[in-house]
């Protein structure tokens, strides 16, 4: 890539894009084979083949894997897999630091190292747990940095199948004194195995504490988590955790309720009264088949009032899906929840069900004015043979005067399947107060058959003002290069709406091609490519006409230019 090139990639505010051939967060693309096939829900046929559960870089199904320390440092957390291993690879430590330089650290190698989360201490030292499962224990192993900058671990939870024998899903947050808090869902089984029809069924919720010195855990709520969905959809969040100022945790989850059309319902628990209260934070408004508060990310406001940002999913009787709208609920008091509807329409990823499809993945915080922002993604949905949902796209929320403003940070094309399709996976929100910078975290994966996909890490950043918030054009744009005529050098601007493979390419009036200027695959943004008027070897060109032509996004756009001398 030319300096011209780097530098407006910087200029553009997509800070880094992790996800050019095999860089750096990229997992090979490898297969997976499952077993069996998926309850609940839209039923397949027994000929159907059977479903694929997609694990990207962290699958702690959750937002604790992206942290920002006390000093402004975005850490990652994340599993790098080995060219084509399904579960062997690296877990790493990555920091954005304040001045957008990066570092990635190996915290150590193994198998099946993607779900865990990210805590840093008083002193801004990171913590990472990882959850571990097999049939006879589950544990949570912590890794630290030793006084020599060496990360070392230990195991602080045997499980012993108490609860169940898979740990589904992981958060965490911290506490006013630092003191690390863990929410733990268990399954009775790998919901990854010959159980996945009954896998969620009777699960178990666990808080696990090391505010009294010792690790300690007690049990929050026994129930039926939500059905994952996974042949229908990648991705699923069904638990968040939040401590409050006073050291109280706060915990939004998804429960599903057995019945003849098996909703799902959104509950929220609390311990401030110094035992868990449950209660229901959102209910079937429509139908009795509906599922209230997919993806639940919880928040505390600066005053301390909770808050989750979801999705409502309005079925009809044979489970098909007819919209999505991502919803923000508010905690009045005891039981006491208010609703808003916050979007209920795409901005570019869809399927032929419609255009009424969005909410996935969001991401909710509130910044030092306590104003509410979130991310979030489109969801397309087609009935390929019976109804998918396919995710994509990054969009950034923020309510000012009352009102939400969007804009479309990053875009992805339609999917042309549920196995060909390019999917946002995971992502997180990161508003500093300490940089003054916005960081949206995500993980892309690339799906090119049934069992076939590989993951990327996606990391943008951009000033915390309105005016600077990143805007992907609507469309592939090339612009005439300047200056025009020019000696020796010229600029040319060109435009993506979505990552694509582009070159680009300088032609003189015989056709003949002369000198390839770019040939790589680019996220989507704004970039300039520099042309000194020379051929491909370096050698000065005779004046006179030539052509710049560019090949991206599906299409084939060419300028004239002309080259003094």
């Amino acid at each position: 890539m030319n300096r011209a090139l780097e530098s407006a990639l910087t200029a553009t505010l997509l800070v880094l894009w992790a996800g050019m051939a095999y860089a750096q967060g990229d997992v090979p693309p490898y297969t997976h084979q499952p077993t069996t096939e998926r309850p609940g829900g839209p039923k397949p046929s027994s000929s159907e083949p059977p479903f694929v559960i997609h694990y990207g870089l962290n699958d702690s199904h959750g937002r604790s894997w992206v942290r920002e320390d006390g000093k402004g440092v975005v850490g990652i957390t994340y599993f790098q897999r080995n060219e084509g291993s399904y579960d062997e690879g690296t877990l790493l430590y990555r920091a954005i630091l304040p001045d957008g330089s990066t570092t990635t650290e190996q915290v150590t190698t193994g198998r099946r190292l993607e779900k865990s989360v990210l805590l840093y201490d008083a002193q801004d030292a990171p913590h990472i747990f990882v959850a571990r499962s097999d049939s006879a224990d589950q544990v949570i192993d912590h890794y630290s940095k030793d006084g020599g900058g060496q990360w070392g671990s230990e195991t602080i939870v045997h499980f012993y199948n108490e609860g169940g024998k898979f740990i589904y899903e992981l958060s965490a947050d911290t506490g006013p004194d630092h003191s690390f808090h863990l929410l733990v869902l268990k399954t009775r089984s790998n919901v990854d195995s010959d159980d996945f029809m009954n896998a969620w069924m009777n699960s178990y919720m666990y808080l696990l504490t090391n505010e009294s010195g010792v690790w300690e855990r007690e049990c929050v709520h026994n129930f039926d988590m939500a059905y994952t969905y996974d042949m229908c959809i990648k991705s699923s969040i069904r638990q968040d955790l939040k401590i409050d100022s006073d050291g109280h945790a706060h915990v939004a989850f998804g429960v599903q309720f057995s019945g003849t059309y098996d909703p799902s319902r959104l509950m929220y628990a609390t311990n401030e009264t110094g035992t868990w209260q449950v209660e229901t934070a959102l209910t079937n408004t429509y139908g009795p088949v509906d599922d209230a508060g997919w993806f639940p990310s919880l928040c505390l406001d600066n005053n301390g009032v909770p808050h989750i940002a979801c999705i409502y999913l309005n079925r009809v009787l044979t489970h098909s899906v007819m919209y999505s709208r991502l919803l923000l609920l508010k905690r009045l008091g005891p039981g006491d929840w208010q609703v808003e509807t916050v979007a209920q329409y795409d901005d570019g990823y869809y399927g032929s069900d419609g255009r009424d499809y969005t909410g996935a993945l969001c991401h909710l915080v509130f910044d030092s004015d306590n104003t509410p922002r979130m991310v979030f993604s489109d969801i397309a949905a087609t009935h390929w043979d019976w109804q998918r949902l396919n995710v994509g796209n990054i969009r950034y929320a923020v309510q000012k005067d009352g009102a939400w403003r969007f804009q479309t940070i990053y875009r992805q094309p339609l999917p042309q399947g549920f196995f060909d399709a390019t999917e946002m996976l995971w992502m997180c929100l990161v508003v500093s107060e300490r940089t003054r910078t916005v960081h949206v975290i995500g993980q892309e994966i690339e799906v090119t058959g049934q069992f076939v996909y590989n993951s990327k890490l996606l990391e943008f950043a951009w000033p915390d003002s309105d005016a600077s918030v990143p805007v992907l054009p609507s469309e592939l744009r090339l612009s005439q290069n300047y200056p025009n005529p020019f000696s020796p050098g010229t600029s040319i601007r060109l435009e993506l709406p979505m990552p694509s493979r582009v070159s680009v390419k300088v032609f003189d009036l015989l056709g003949h091609e002369v000198d390839v200027l770019l040939d790589e695959e680019l996220a989507g943004g704004t970039y300039f490519v520099d042309w000194r008027g020379t051929d491909r070897h370096g050698d000065p060109l005779p004046a006179g006409v030539y052509l710049y032509r560019v090949n991206a996004c599906g299409l084939v756009e060419s300028r004239k230019m002309l080259l003094l001398r």
